[in-house]
């Protein structure tokens, strides 16, 4: 306490908030695996479509001899097979052979065998953008302004918006509606954009 002409001052005690932090990030939501696009038996590969919306390879091959190191003892040595490893399927949003059966001992100590899965987590640190299903928005339509002969200047005049927002747009920065996109395309390219899904 300081005691000043009759006036009293109390320092107050810093209290430590129970309140959540308003300023942190949301926490990331684990991806998980939607489908198998393709496996490539021989190459031990799978393309998985992952709920962030990615295409992505999984090269167990590479996975399998230099990180997990499985050598002849462990039951996941059969999956070097192409025919046994062939045999995955997407479960619980993740990847799972039912032909390689695992014995492990939960919390009670009781023995129990299960099917041979790893966590999507796992998976998605695991893998690489599938290239051959993969191309962005951004990519597609800067070759379309090559194409067209028109810088982004020009393009950004000609649609209302700016050089920056088409800089964003074509390194995949730039989140974009598809009216957006149509009235770029459609005033600053002149061309006429169009949508499928097969």
């Amino acid at each position: 306490m300081v005691v000043n002409k009759n006036k009293i001052k109390m320092k107050t005690p810093k209290i430590k908030s129970t309140e959540p932090n308003i300023n942190r990030k949301p926490h990331k939501r684990l991806p998980k695996i939607l489908k198998i696009n393709r496996i490539e038996k021989d190459r031990l590969i799978v393309s998985v479509l992952f709920s962030t919306g990615e295409d992505r390879i999984l090269n167990f091959n590479n996975i399998f001899k230099n990180i997990w190191k499985i050598d002849k003892e462990d039951p996941e040595y059969k999956l070097f097979n192409p025919n046994e490893f062939a045999k995955v399927k997407v479960e619980n949003h993740t990847l799972i052979w039912n032909n390689v059966i695992l014995a492990i001992t939960d919390f009670d100590n009781n023995r129990k065998k299960v099917s041979f899965d790893v966590g999507a987590d796992s998976l998605y640190k695991l893998s690489e953008i599938d290239s051959k299903l993969n191309i962005s928005i951004g990519t597609l339509f800067r070759r379309a302004r090559l194409a067209a002969k028109k810088s982004q200047e020009e393009v950004a005049e000609l649609s209302g918006t700016s050089r920056t927002y088409i800089t964003k747009l074509e390194n995949d920065k730039q989140d974009i509606e598809i009216i957006t996109l149509k009235k770029i395309v459609e005033a600053g390219l002149n061309k006429q954009l169009n949508i499928s899904i097969e």
